[in-house]
C-alpha cells in the first residue's frame, strides 16, 4: 500500500496532509497490522451419513414385491434395487424404476454416532429383536436403511410349486426403532402380504418367511432431539386403467440449523370391504427431502400406491412415520443434504447424483 509506506517517510507531505492519509486509511480498514485476513478455521470431524427416506415408483405397470433395497451412501452415490415378479425381470415382461433417495452428510465432532445392520428372517406377523448398544449418552436410534427380500428359506409347509424369488402381492411393510429403558435399541419389523389373482402364490404367502435387513444409526449430540409423528389414511382411486393416485403430504415445523432422521415407518393397504387382500405395488415411500445447508426438510410425504393398467382391488393406503430432528450448531457442524434420483432397470444397484443407471 503506497499510502502506508509513504506515512513512515514524511518527505514531501506536511502535517495536515498526513493526517488526511491517516484518515483514509482508517476508513478503508487499514491498520498497523495490515489487513485483517484471517479465515474461520475449517470444520474437522467425522462425518456422518443420515437416511432422510426414500421412494420407488415402477415406470410402467404395478408389480409383485419380491426386492425392495434403500441406502444411503458417501456424497454423490446411494443404493437402490428393486424387483417384482417376472412382469419386471424380462422373464414375462421388464420395466423400469424411478428411483429417490434422501441423504444428510453431517461433519464435525458434534454428533457422534454408533452404526449398526442386523438381517431378521421374518415370519407372517412380524418379528420384534433387540441389539446392545455401546455409544454413552445415546438420545435417539434412526433408520438409515433397509432391504426386503423374498427369495430365502422357508418353512417344511412352503408350497413346492411356487418360487418365493418371484415375490407376493402386498399389504404393506413397516420398520421401527427405539432406544429402551436400558439404552438398547429395539426393532420391529412387520412386512404383511395379501392374497390376489395367482393360486400358487395365495397359498405360498399365507407362510412365507422374508428376509429384512435393517441398517440403524444410534445417534448422541450436544442439544435436545425434537421429534414429530406423520400419520395419514386415505382410499385410493379405482377408475383403471392407471387411476389418478397420489400420496398424502404434511408439512413440518422445525427451524435452525440440523439434520432430519426417521425412527420408524409404516406403509399399509387394505381392501376397502375389509378383506385381507393384497395388490401388485406401483410406488412406494416415505420422504423428507433435505433443504441446502442444513436447513430442516418443509415436508413429509408418504404413499402405497396400486395405479396400473390392470387394477385388480379398490385399496385403501395408510401411512405412518416417526421422525426427528437433530438441531446442530452451524459454527461446528457441516451439512451437505443430497438427493440421489434417476432411473434403473431391476436390481441393486450404486446409482449415481443426477444421472442414470
Amino acid at each position: 500500500m503506497r499510502m502506508a509506506r509513504s506515512r513512515n517517510s514524511n518527505a514531501g507531505y506536511t502535517e495536515p496532509m498526513l493526517r488526511l492519509v491517516c484518515l483514509f486509511a482508517f476508513a478503508v480498514g487499514c491498520s498497523k497490522d495490515g489487513p485483517d485476513t484471517a479465515e474461520t478455521a475449517p470444520i474437522t470431524g467425522p462425518t456422518h451419513t443420515i437416511w432422510s427416506g426414500w421412494n420407488h415408483t415402477w415406470d410402467m405397470l404395478s408389480h409383485r414385491v419380491s426386492v425392495i433395497d434403500v441406502r444411503p451412501g458417501p456424497a454423490g452415490e446411494a443404493t437402490s434395487g428393486i424387483l417384482g415378479g417376472d412382469w419386471s425381470t424380462g422373464d414375462t415382461w421388464s420395466d423400469d424404476v424411478n428411483h429417490r433417495v434422501h441423504q444428510q452428510h453431517v461433519t464435525g465432532s458434534e454428533l457422534r454416532a454408533e452404526t449398526g445392520s442386523i438381517t431378521l428372517l421374518v415370519p407372517p406377523g412380524g418379528i420384534t429383536t433387540t441389539v446392545p448398544v455401546e455409544l454413552e449418552d445415546a438420545q435417539t436410534v434412526v433408520i438409515n436403511g433397509f432391504a426386503i427380500n423374498t427369495d430365502t428359506e422357508q418353512t417344511a409347509d412352503y408350497p413346492s410349486d411356487y418360487d418365493p424369488a418371484l415375490g407376493y402381492t402386498s399389504r404393506g411393510f413397516a420398520i421401527g426403532a427405539h432406544l429402551t429403558e436400558g439404552g438398547d435399541v429395539e426393532l420391529t419389523v412387520d412386512v404383511r402380504w395379501g392374497p390376489r389373482d395367482r393360486d400358487p402364490m395365495n397359498r405360498a404367502l399365507a407362510v412365507a418367511q422374508t428376509d429384512v435387513t435393517v441398517d440403524y444409526m444410534v445417534l448422541a449430540a450436544s442439544t435436545a432431539i425434537q421429534t414429530a409423528t406423520f400419520s395419514a389414511a386415505q382410499d385410493l382411486q379405482h377408475d383403471p386403467p392407471y387411476s389418478d393416485q397420489s400420496g398424502i403430504t404434511e408439512a413440518l415445523s422445525w427451524s435452525g440449523y440440523g439434520v432430519a432422521g426417521i425412527t420408524s415407518f409404516a406403509l399399509f393397504l387394505n381392501e376397502t370391504d375389509g378383506g385381507d387382500g393384497g395388490d401388485y405395488l406401483r410406488s412406494f415411500g416415505v420422504e423428507m427431502a433435505p433443504m441446502p445447508a442444513g436447513a430442516p426438510p418443509e415436508h413429509v410425504s408418504g404413499e402405497i400406491l396400486t395405479s396400473s393398467a390392470l387394477e385388480l382391488a379398490t385399496m385403501s393406503m395408510s401411512a405412518e412415520a416417526g421422525l426427528v430432528w437433530v438441531p446442530l450448531d452451524p459454527s461446528e457442524s457441516h451439512i451437505e443434504g443430497e438427493t440421489i434420483a434417476g432411473t434403473h432397470p431391476v436390481g441393486t444397484f450404486t446409482v449415481p447424483f443426477g444421472s442414470e443407471t
